[in-house]
């Protein structure tokens, strides 16, 4: 990725609980995001990944971040093929297609904060966030008005 996002693009934060998944991410550029648990502020520009302790060095961090280009839905069953048995496989789930992954200048740790589910921010934050923390309260400034966070999904229902 050449080109450095805009500080008023939103961001949604998301987990990755497996290293598989982040190389799902990086390398077939997608991730999922179960429809029973969508954020509500699921609409965004970019996708940043906040790194669990699976990953040893690098746990507890958000490194990289994706734009997203597309949300389609599909079954746990047809995006993981190799689990038709998980007790999930039927369920659906956003399929959030995504571009070439980057790597923040400068990753965001979390000191004391273990436990991420989603965070929405803005690409100006996540840059000069210090702690994981810190994207929780946006500065005012920096915050995009609420009416657009939908805007990528407007009229359609995120959940069923």
């Amino acid at each position: 990725m050449n080109e450095t996002p805009d500080d008023e693009a939103r961001v949604l934060v998301v987990v990755v609980n497996r290293p598989r998944d982040l190389a799902l991410a990086r390398e077939a550029g997608w991730y999922r995001v179960p429809l029973a648990r969508v954020p509500p502020h699921l609409a965004a520009d970019y996708l940043a990944f906040y790194q669990t302790a699976a990953f040893g060095s690098e746990r507890w961090a958000v490194r990289y971040y994706a734009p997203i280009l597309r949300f389609r839905l599909s079954t746990r069953r047809e995006l993981l093929p190799d689990e038709p048995n998980h007790p999930r496989a039927n369920e659906r789930y956003y399929r959030v297609e995504l571009g070439p992954c980057a790597e923040l200048p400068l990753p965001v740790p979390a000191a004391r904060l273990r436990r991420v589910a989603f965070i929405a921010t803005t690409f100006g934050q996540l840059r000069r966030a210090s702690d994981v923390r810190d994207l929780f309260h946006p500065q005012e400034d920096a915050r995009p008005d609420p009416e657009l966070w939908g805007a990528g999904l407007a009229g359609r229902r995120l959940r069923e």
